[in-house]
């Protein structure tokens, strides 16, 4: 899997805005694939391999600064991206509009960041909305707490309280398809 530029700046801006002081531990603690992704500007449009780019750097994170909880460390940083992606004039927008409009409109950039991802919104109504992500590899597991952090934060962000975001993982061989069940008040 590959995934944005855009989504890849994400994690070396949250470690910068949230343990700054020990960015550069961080970084020569992630190995060579992923420190040379680090290391050299990141293109908001240019594809970066999923593993090296996102997934290794959370994983040194959760080592680091979660006492090795790698999905908390996931979920932080998804929230902390959708905080990023939707402020200014986009947080005004997203306040006004209601969490199913929202998350249908997320799955659609979701689906421009990640390829060749197949990802949609299978459920919804007043107050759930369920969406599905296939094509992934299951080594590729802790995305999904990102994409989960990111939902939650969206949801806050919408001012409906988050209930609970819930994932359940599905693995048939080389392919991990999984549901994120989002539940507001």
């Amino acid at each position: 899997m590959d995934i944005k530029g855009s989504a890849v700046k994400s994690t070396p801006d949250y470690i910068k805005f949230n343990f700054g002081l020990r960015y550069n531990e961080w970084l020569q603690s992630l190995p060579p694939a992923s420190k040379e992704i680090i290391e050299k500007p990141i293109y908001a449009t240019t594809w970066y391999p999923l593993m090296d780019a996102v997934i290794v750097p959370t994983q040194v994170a959760a080592d680091l600064f979660f006492n090795g909880d790698a999905a908390k460390a996931a979920r932080e940083i998804g929230r902390f991206s959708s905080d990023v992606a939707l402020k200014g004039m986009y947080k005004i927008f997203v306040r006004i509009s209601s969490p199913l409009f929202v998350l249908s409109r997320a799955t659609s950039i979701f689906s421009t960041y990640y390829q060749p991802a197949d990802i949609k919104v299978v459920e919804s109504s007043g107050k759930k909305a369920i969406i599905e992500l296939n094509k992934f590899h299951p080594n590729e597991k802790l995305i999904m707490e990102r994409i989960a952090g990111w939902i939650e934060q969206t949801l806050e962000i919408t001012l409906k309280s988050p209930l609970k975001v819930d994932i359940k993982n599905s693995i048939n061989g080389n392919n991990l398809t999984s549901r994120i069940t989002a539940v507001w008040e």
